[in-house]
């Protein structure tokens, strides 16, 4: 057994419904080996697709990083441009799969050596959603990559993701809500001051991703004023780029406290 395949095995890991993905035993072990020079050539990461760019960089700034930190002084941290480094190739974008002329230009763009890493880096976005021609392009790379190359893929489903591709990448799954599943936002004081701290730090992003179960879980009681509410809030904080705190404000004064969100923050609505 590789030390990936021995230090990665996530078979029989049950993680806490509900969890943050950044919390998961798999996502720990992901960083865990970026930081180790033990990280696959190609590996598959499927995780809600609000929350592709964040995964795709937590994991890319420890790759990368000269001392397997992702976050100190070192030269190659030092190239970081805010989403960008020299090192780093995107494939597509998140919710847009890359083109078959994307791709062949991440295939010869991944034939030079690294500016300021030892390592470079391709990211494909919506992986699963590639047409064929695209997805076959890569292939090759996937399966030999220069020993510098790592492909990184981002997808929310694995089943639609090119058998050829999958079986030679390593996939990893983050225990994310997804669509159709069912739970309910706190409901008592303390579950509310739980909540609020897990989530201080939390992208708007990641915060979206918890509606989706909240409004299923209204839906099944039969609470569909509650659900409707919770879509216009989701809609509201999807459309007006709103930053975290005040994000985080009107998911409290909304659910928490009761109050009719659009009484509150009317002029955004």
């Amino acid at each position: 057994m590789s030390v990936f395949s021995s230090v990665l095995n996530t078979e029989g890991i049950s993680e806490q419904r509900g969890a943050s993905w950044k919390d998961s035993s798999a996502w720990k072990r992901l960083l865990f080996l970026a930081s180790r020079g033990a990280f696959p050539h190609s590996c598959a990461v499927v995780i809600d697709e609000n929350l592709h760019m964040h995964a795709a960089l937590g994991i890319v700034r420890v790759l990368l990083c000269s001392n397997g930190s992702g976050d100190d002084d070192c030269r190659v941290c030092s190239a970081w441009s805010g989403e960008r480094h020299p090192d780093l190739l995107y494939c597509g974008a998140p919710s847009k799969p890359p083109s078959i002329d994307e791709c062949r230009e991440i295939i010869d763009a991944m034939a030079y050596r690294p500016v300021v890493s030892s390592k470079r880096v391709a990211v494909v976005f919506s992986a699963d959603r590639m047409m064929l021609p695209a997805a076959n392009s890569l292939l090759k790379l996937a399966e030999e990559p220069p020993e510098y190359v790592h492909m990184l893929f981002l997808l929310t489903d694995e089943k639609l993701f090119l058998p050829t591709l999958r079986s030679r990448s390593w996939s990893v799954s983050l225990p994310v809500p997804r669509s159709g599943e069912s739970m309910p936002p706190p409901q008592t004081e303390e579950e509310w001051i739980r909540w609020i701290e897990k989530n201080a730090k939390s992208e708007v992003d990641e915060l979206i991703v918890l509606f989706a179960p909240w409004i299923s879980y209204e839906v099944e009681r039969g609470a569909y004023d509650k659900a409707a509410a919770l879509e216009r809030i989701r809609l509201l904080i999807q459309t007006k780029r709103l930053s975290r705190t005040m994000v985080l404000d009107l998911i409290v004064l909304a659910l928490k406290e009761g109050i009719v969100f659009e009484h509150s923050f009317g002029d955004l609505w």
